[in-house]
């Protein structure tokens, strides 16, 4: 796989404060950028039509699931990609890591997984339930998969055949892991730095528990 093959898939809903800033620091590692609006309603899809040619939208919200399957699905079909790096719009993610999955990816890993610190810098709900999610994958499936809720991964055109997910929402994150793990695909795992702007985001204590019954729930069902 030659770094040309591999395409950014951005998904998008309603982050017109921040897009501006993070399509400036992709462009300093490529222009291979496929973006996804999901639905938003403010300036967003003003931005990204602005940042790249390749923007794909969703007249409805449909999920974080729904808008990166759009994307892959046009980057594997259409673009000829034969790898995808999955990048959130909200700053939150530190593009310089990119030269890193880029590598791993050209280096043959089907699959990438970018995985933050568990430091203070992270809310301790998303501490617990990121463990929580870990721990339950390798006690469901066999593969202990760190960091499960980053959004910050990236997928070969192999891969993706094996794990395509059914989630439309941020369910779409355990899914991938889960198929991961089950089907004992090779991954490999990349520090990343993490910028929080808002600690009311992500999962919270009720999302815990949810994590655990849809876990058992995929495990009865993929």
């Amino acid at each position: 796989m030659q770094r040309e093959d591999i395409w950014l898939v951005i998904p998008i809903y309603n982050e017109d404060k921040y897009l501006n800033k993070v399509f400036s620091k992709i462009k300093k590692y490529t222009h291979n950028i496929v973006a996804v609006d999901d639905g938003s309603s403010d300036n967003s899809v003003q931005i990204a039509s602005q940042n790249t040619p390749h923007l794909l939208v969703h007249d409805l919200n449909l999920g974080k699931g729904a808008a990166l399957k759009t994307g892959c699905e046009y980057a594997f079909r259409f673009l000829g990609a034969q790898g995808v790096i999955f990048l959130d719009s909200d700053d939150q993610h530190d593009p310089a890591h990119l030269d890193l999955f880029f590598e791993k990816l050209e280096g043959g890993s089907e699959v990438v997984f970018g995985e933050r610190a568990m430091n203070t810098t992270m809310p301790l709900t998303r501490i617990i339930s990121n463990r929580l999610a870990s721990v339950a994958i390798m006690f469901l499936f066999g593969s202990y998969v760190p960091d499960i809720p980053s959004g910050f991964k990236a997928i070969s055109k192999k891969a993706y055949s094996k794990v395509k997910w059914k989630a439309s929402g941020y369910g779409v994150e355990l899914e991938i892991a889960a198929k991961v793990a089950k089907q004992k695909i090779p991954f490999s795992v990349i520090p990343i730095s993490t910028i929080y702007h808002d600690f009311d985001r992500g999962m919270n204590i009720l999302d815990v528990i949810k994590v655990v019954l849809k876990l058992i729930n995929l495990k009865l069902t993929i």
